[in-house]
């Protein structure tokens, strides 16, 4: 694509929106309009601001760059771009497209952020010219113009980012898992999981494409598996150990990392670091040195014998699921937040070692209605969260944990998961004696 001959919109002028444009501009864009479902949302400099699509025939716009957060399913103004004739492209596609070196691409439902962190910092450990991008602090039009042939991108890819992405070609891509969420953005589980395995729809005999060994899909790319239990071709898991080619990596006893989905996640960075030629030796000291990262399983506070576990980043079922089989003490559970269209019964098949659990927020009642359906009586609910985690501290004893891993969106009363995380540690921290 030249970029000096093409017109562009830019819809969704929030963080990846701004990152497009001025990549854009870097590039020498003909023309760049913008437009925003917020009519409040910030004009960007060097770029023509559009208030509505109708008219949208007489810019000449052959390519509209969709930021993550916009909506395509039942959108009138993607329709309307649609009918028109002009071509999509989610923010990611550009920055990959324009980008030079070896791309690896990870998605999955959950895990993706811990597993891309600890790639990065294998790969660190063996290369210079190593950029961690995607659904990460880092779009990946942010760093596309610093990349040489000798790059490697570590490339966290969501649904959102593949949902209008045309086929890509990772020289590595994974794919952790894929469990039901953002319902509500792609209508159905099916068309959710049919948008994550795009990420190896263009792969051929020269690519790598790495997963669970339960994991079932058709791909042209070579296949490596990992596993929690069987010897694989990737890494695998026996007596407590874990090894690659029948060669061992470290024990189990040198993780830090709470659970099988985070044991998943290391079993995946091992084998693509492997395929990247990193050392045993490298890789253990990076798994030996990794605490996890913030609102992941995060043990917040211990004292008086109880743990404090900030799990805000789990935003769906699955992943609160996760969480309750990671933990084998009595477990006091908080779940609530905003609606992302879930069902929660799946929830509880996994409360065996759950005591109470206290629901808050928006789906308060929702959950509990669904505790009370599936069997499950001792449940509780707030309609804030403070008040939840306020009751949680008075009811703890000796040997309990308090999990906030809310299986909800937090926006009824955060502006995101790390603020409701931040703001359960607080709380904790300041009321317990």
């Amino acid at each position: 694509m030249n970029i000096l001959t093409k017109n562009f919109l830019v819809y969704g002028t929030g963080k990846s929106g701004k990152s497009a444009i001025l990549f854009l501009l870097s590039r020498g864009a003909k023309n760049i309009y913008t437009f925003d479902d917020d009519i409040n949302s910030e004009n960007i400099k060097n770029t023509t601001r559009l208030y509505n699509l109708e008219d949208i025939d007489k810019y000449d716009i052959e390519y509209a760059i969709l930021s993550p957060g916009v909506s395509v399913l039942g959108n009138k103004n993607i329709d309307i771009l649609s009918k028109k004739g002009i071509k999509f492209m989610s923010e990611f596609c550009l920055g990959f497209i324009f980008s030079h070196g070896k791309k690896i691409c990870i998605t999955g439902t959950n895990g993706k952020t811990t597993t891309v962190n600890l790639l990065y910092n294998m790969l660190c450990q063996k290369y210079k010219d190593v950029f961690l991008c995607g659904n990460t602090d880092t779009p990946i039009t942010k760093i596309a113009n610093l990349t040489s042939q000798n790059s490697i991108l570590v490339c966290e890819v969501s649904s959102f980012a593949l949902e209008t992405t045309q086929p890509l070609k990772p020289n590595i891509s994974a794919i952790l898992n894929i469990g039901v969420d953002h319902i509500s953005r792609h209508g159905t589980f099916e068309n959710y999981s049919q948008i994550k395995k795009r990420i190896t729809q263009n792969q051929d005999g020269n690519d790598y494409f790495v997963c669970n060994d339960n994991f079932d899909i058709v791909t042209n790319a070579n296949v490596v598996l990992y596993s929690l239990t069987e010897r694989t071709n990737g890494a695998y898991c026996q007596h407590d150990n874990i090894y690659y080619n029948s060669k061992k990596i470290l024990n189990k006893k040198h993780i830090n990392l709470i659970g099988d989905r985070n044991l998943e996640n290391i079993l995946c960075a091992i084998s693509i670091a492997k395929l990247m030629k990193v050392s045993s030796c490298k890789i253990k000291k990076v798994i030996k040195n990794f605490k996890g990262l913030k609102h992941r399983l995060e043990i917040v506070l211990t004292k008086n014998n109880i743990t404090y576990i900030d799990d805000s980043k789990a935003t769906n079922p699955d992943s609160t699921i996760c969480a309750l089989d990671s933990i084998k003490k009595d477990t006091i559970l908080l779940l609530g937040g905003s609606d992302k269209g879930y069902e929660y019964d799946s929830i509880f098949r996994h409360t065996q070692n759950t005591k109470i659990i206290l629901t808050f927020g928006e789906m308060a009642e929702k959950i509990r209605q669904t505790a009370i359906s599936c069997g499950f009586k001792k449940i509780l609910s707030f309609k804030k969260m403070r008040d939840a985690v306020m009751y949680a501290i008075s009811l703890a004893h000796s040997g309990d944990v308090v999990l906030l891993s809310p299986a909800c969106a937090s926006y009824d009363e955060f502006k995101s998961y790390a603020e409701r995380g931040d703001n359960f540690a607080k709380i904790v921290a300041e009321n317990e004696d």
